[in-house]
């Protein structure tokens, strides 16, 4: 079963090492806004969740920010939409990030999570053009006791192809709304410009900075800098990231997985072409899954990588065809999805409005426009077909 192959990681440079300004200077915050949903304060060195969010949203006003609410004292006048780039591109974002992340409890997911939990968005979209920087944060939140902030990650438009940039954006812009602040080191994560080379959250006590020129500043907290530097302006990035979220935030979840077209048994006209669109769930949702995708009695072929949400089939005859899915995270949790698919010669039966009239025609033909074609089945209904 042909795969199309996906892009893992992006560890090497771009060839574009100018610098860019990560942060874009913020309007006055208003003393009148207040957030509908106030938030406690979160228990120091507990886990947290990051969720990146690639699906565009339109934001209310309030201050502070408020993830769950989808408001904000800034960047509310126009709505942000969908990230542009491929799903290969976003997989790899966050990859980058998690790497980056991998020794604290930060959860960094592209599903937006329950209100019943409290999380940070960083909202990726819009361009450096549009907004003067890379991106922006609320800043000053000393030991992140406003849990629920929106950052913003503006790497579309002609950067929407950065992996290690927008990763490294969307880190910067995110540990800013948890209280850190600019240092003067370079190849920091924390560095007040950035490109397209890997970064990293440093190991070692740097110098706060106010702005790109890396003027000496003040720190957002610190009290916490005097207790791991011995400087309140030096700031230890990874020592502070673990006092805040503990350590390494470790996938127990299993994928889930359901069919959201076509419905389990639907019929179709010989010869059918339909999209399977899958709804997948998991912590760490999207990433890269190995796939396994087989019919009826068959054997299970060898998994592949897979990291959409949807596959093609074209051809199918006239049977009756059990379909099987089994997906595996990547901490290694599986699922496995069954359905059946009828074909026959005859059109399917006209659907019927509320007053009894048919409405539509022609054969039906499962979800169209869903972007790349993921998984071609033809090699298989040749091999294994039941007759009705």
């Amino acid at each position: 079963m042909p795969l199309v192959p996906v892009l893992l990681l992006a560890l090497a440079a771009s060839p574009e090492a100018d610098q860019h300004r990560l942060d874009a200077p913020l309007p006055p915050r208003p003393s009148a806004l207040t957030s509908d949903t106030p938030t406690a304060a979160r228990e120091l060195g507990t886990p947290t969740t990051l969720f990146v969010n690639f699906d565009g949203v339109e934001l209310g006003s309030c201050t502070p920010s408020n993830s769950k609410r989808n408001c904000h004292w800034y960047n509310t006048e126009k709505p942000f939409p969908p990230f542009s780039g491929t799903t290969q591109t976003k997989v790899s974002v966050l990859q980058a990030m998690r790497r980056d992340a991998a020794d604290y409890g930060i959860r960094i997911t592209g599903q937006r999570p329950p209100d019943s939990e409290d999380y940070t968005m960083v909202i990726y979209g819009g361009t450096e053009a549009e907004y003067g920087a890379l991106g922006s944060a609320p800043p000053g939140d000393c030991l992140d006791q406003l849990p629920n902030q929106i950052a913003f990650a503006h790497v579309d438009g002609e950067l929407n192809d950065w992996i290690n940039g927008g990763a490294t954006t969307a880190l910067h812009e995110a540990a800013h709304s948890w209280g850190l602040d600019h240092i003067e080191t370079e190849h920091a994560i924390m560095f007040p410009t950035g490109n397209n080379e890997p970064t990293a959250f440093l190991g070692e006590c740097s110098r706060v900075v106010e702005d790109v020129a890396l003027t000496p500043g003040e720190a957002s907290c610190p009290d916490l800098n005097t207790e791991l530097c011995g400087d309140p302006n030096a700031q230890q990035a990874r020592a502070t990231l673990e006092h805040l979220f503990g350590g390494p935030y470790v996938d127990v979840t299993p994928p889930t997985i359901e069919l959201s077209e076509p419905h389990d048994g639907q019929y179709f006209q010989a010869p059918a072409e339909f999209e399977v669109v899958l709804d997948i769930r998991d912590d760490l949702h999207p990433q890269v899954y190995d796939a396994a995708f087989w019919l009826g009695d068959d054997p299970k072929p060898e998994s592949k990588p897979f990291v959409e949400d949807h596959f093609s089939v074209t051809q199918l005859p006239i049977g009756t065809w059990e379909f099987h899915v089994e997906m595996v995270d990547e901490a290694g949790h599986s699922a496995r999805l069954d359905f059946t698919i009828e074909v026959g010669e005859d059109p399917p039966p006209e659907p019927e409005s509320e007053g009894g009239c048919a409405v539509g025609a022609g054969r039906a033909r499962g979800v169209s426009g869903l972007g790349s074609l993921v998984v071609l089945l033809l090699g298989l209904v040749a091999r294994r077909r039941r007759p009705r």
